[in-house]
């Protein structure tokens, strides 16, 4: 994930004004599974405007030692570097997002002025995720079962285009996901032993079932081992979105869930891809 930010959020950082907002943007920078889209006219655009700060040379310092400044990007020197520069790479860099403290811009941004913890906007989602990397809601934080369908939408709206979505769910539900239907899906999930006839016979209705929902592009694989989906989880770019219950009781009248975002560099999506070729098509 990678982050363009405007220029009133390096203001506020080498203001050390130990507000609220300074520390939000303090974790951000020292995040390390977060990189930033300074390329080298954007950096002399900083320095022309901050000329050779000492906290914001060393913060730069410390995002190249780390690696994490991105470097295969569209450069250009024009009067609205910054816009031009998301504009650039935004088709280019998976989960580019432009952010700002206050200023208005005309590209698709996340002002965190804007954010709001009650409503659960999409502000108020990323920067959490960028502060700290992980968001947890629990049922008593939604007012009604279109509230939590809307928030769920919300996770999925965040990148520019969407990835390959993986889902791993021993149950084949699909309500809360209709509206990705037509996306790239591959779906992980449990049939139970039985005969291998009635295995194949219960693959292809739920096959069909899950292709009526989610669209033909979906690709069902399943084991018979429990040992494989204990959890539920649905990997898209560098999201993670967890549940402990199943997807179809995640509703207001049940009262003893959670759900989970998580952004991570896809550590956790290769840990789980390593068991993906113990789950088989059996068409």
């Amino acid at each position: 994930m990678t982050i363009l930010p405007s220029i009133d959020i390096f203001e506020k950082y080498i203001s050390n004004s130990r507000d609220i907002s300074f520390s939000d943007i303090n974790s951000i920078f020292f995040n390390e599974n977060i990189d930033f889209l300074l390329t080298s006219n954007y950096l002399d655009f900083l320095e022309m405007n901050f000329g050779e700060n000492e906290i914001l040379q060393s913060l730069i310092v410390e995002l190249s030692d780390t690696n994490r400044i991105s470097v295969n990007a569209k450069d250009n020197n024009c009067d609205d570097i910054y816009e031009k520069l998301y504009v650039d790479n935004v088709e280019e860099i998976d989960c580019l997002f432009a952010i700002s403290l206050d200023s208005e811009h005309t590209i698709d941004h996340f002002k965190y002025s804007r954010k709001s913890k009650q409503t659960k906007n999409k502000e108020y989602i990323l920067y959490e995720l960028l502060k700290k990397c992980n968001i947890t809601f629990y049922h008593y934080d939604f007012k009604s079962n279109t509230e939590i369908q809307n928030f769920i939408k919300l996770i999925f709206n965040l990148p520019k285009k969407l990835s390959q979505i993986l889902i791993y769910n021993r149950y084949s539900e699909y309500n809360y996901f209709q509206f990705l239907k037509g996306k790239s899906i591959q779906y992980f999930n449990l049939i139970p032993k039985n005969k291998t006839s009635q295995r194949k016979l219960e693959y292809i209705r739920i096959n069909s079932d899950l292709k009526t929902n989610l669209g033909r592009n979906l690709v069902l694989k399943t084991t018979d081992d429990l040992k494989l989906l204990h959890e539920r989880q649905v990997f898209f770019n560098y999201f993670i979105l967890h549940t402990d219950q199943a997807f179809d009781n995640l509703l207001i009248t049940e009262l003893n869930w959670k759900i989970q975002v998580n952004i991570d560099r896809k550590q956790c999506l290769n840990e789980w891809s390593k068991k993906n070729r113990q789950f088989v098509n059996l068409n």
